[in-house]
């Protein structure tokens, strides 16, 4: 059993940090479970069943089907499926987008090369974080601050949409650098999805991604959504990722209780006092613990809400923890593609600080 535990904790090196992280700081300050964003675990928790539901019923092959009948070659797919993603999350939000996408691409990507599927995983998180800008519900981070700081509509979309159109510009660039290799994808014809089925899933769906946008009750709807999908197929649950589910769980611990320490305290609101501090050092703070408490973090000790804005949301993109849409999609790419997970590290981190060094660039000057 103990065997067990450490190979587990050896494995998922994002559980172990976050939970080390919990444990830690707990020696510091009485952690505070209420901090938790429940809200966060339990909207992912039901969109991976709900997905889990989509792929049972043959709706992602279907859409593999789709996908590969209308792209020739691989830089044609790739670029499919990163647009795909990047106006996906302008409406699902960068973590539905990338958890509804990843397994479509890697089950349709089989025959691929271990190459194709690593470059297409790591354009489908990069576009899913950067397509979620646009509007304050796609990241959590940019709901609080729209929030947090009373910011208008309009000059909300002023923020956002020059961030949009720029990271949008260098995805289309990216994939120009992708071979033409004609596709020889040999999937099975789609089956025909039962209609009761699908009005099932769409009528969930919508309920769900209503209820995620804060316009149903979340603490009403989602419990009763938990019963149905129990009800209407028991065994899904077995689908879920509770390790990554516990993961997110540490990480808000962990930085609600880093938020309490005194020194903490006195260390953000020396750093963070000027608009540049407050770009460059929200960046660099996301690449440690995220940019969501990064941005509750900072934001109880500035008034530099754009330049919070441009440096969390560009911090997005960097390491694994940069981003919890990062982090869905590194846990769906190892379950699905073990082998090549290092591989797939290794690349995702530089493709990644390459993009945030040109926006850093052009946004910080």
């Amino acid at each position: 059993m103990i065997n067990r535990i450490f190979t587990y904790l050896k494995s998922d090196i994002m559980f172990t940090v976050s939970m080390s992280l919990a444990v830690i700081t707990s020696f510091f300050v009485v952690p505070d479970f209420g901090a938790v964003n429940w809200h966060t675990i339990f909207s992912l928790m039901t969109m991976m069943i709900w997905v889990s539901l989509l792929e049972n019923a043959g709706v992602l092959h279907a859409v593999s089907v789709w996908l590969v009948s209308r792209s020739h070659h691989t830089r044609a797919l790739m670029t499919s499926v990163t647009l795909l993603s990047f106006f996906g999350a302008m409406l699902l939000s960068n973590d539905i987008a990338i958890l509804t996408l990843m397994p479509i691409y890697l089950r349709l990507a089989s025959e691929l090369s271990n190459q194709l599927k690593i470059i297409g995983s790591t354009l489908i998180i990069m576009a899913a974080n950067s397509g979620a800008i646009l509007f304050p519900f796609g990241k959590s981070q940019n709901l609080y601050l729209f929030g947090h700081y009373g910011v208008s509509v309009g000059e909300f979309f002023k923020w956002s949409g020059a961030l949009t159109v720029a990271s949008l510009i260098l995805m289309f660039i990216i994939t120009r650098f992708i071979k033409s290799t004609p596709l020889s994808i040999n999937l099975q014809p789609a089956e025909r999805i039962e209609s009761r089925s699908m009005t099932f899933l769409i009528i969930t769906g919508v309920i769900l991604i209503v209820t995620i946008f804060g316009w149903l009750p979340f603490n009403i709807v989602v419990p009763i959504m938990l019963v149905i999908f129990f009800i209407y197929n028991h065994k899904i649950f077995t689908m879920v990722d509770y390790g990554l589910l516990t993961t997110f769980f540490f990480f808000f611990v962990a930085t609600n209780n880093l938020a309490n320490i005194h020194i903490v305290q006195d260390l953000v609101s020396s750093l963070f006092d000027t608009p540049s501090h407050v770009l460059f050092g929200s960046f660099l703070l996301s690449q440690v613990i995220s940019n969501v408490p990064s941005t509750i973090l900072i934001s109880t000790f500035t008034d530099h809400a754009h330049e919070l804005f441009l440096g969390t949301n560009i911090g997005g993109l960097g390491t694994m923890i940069a981003s919890m849409a990062n982090l869905i999609g590194y846990r769906v790419y190892r379950q699905i593609e073990p082998d090549s997970s290092a591989a797939f590290l290794r690349l995702f981190m530089v493709l990644n600080f390459v993009m945030a060094v040109v926006l850093l660039v052009l946004f910080g000057i």
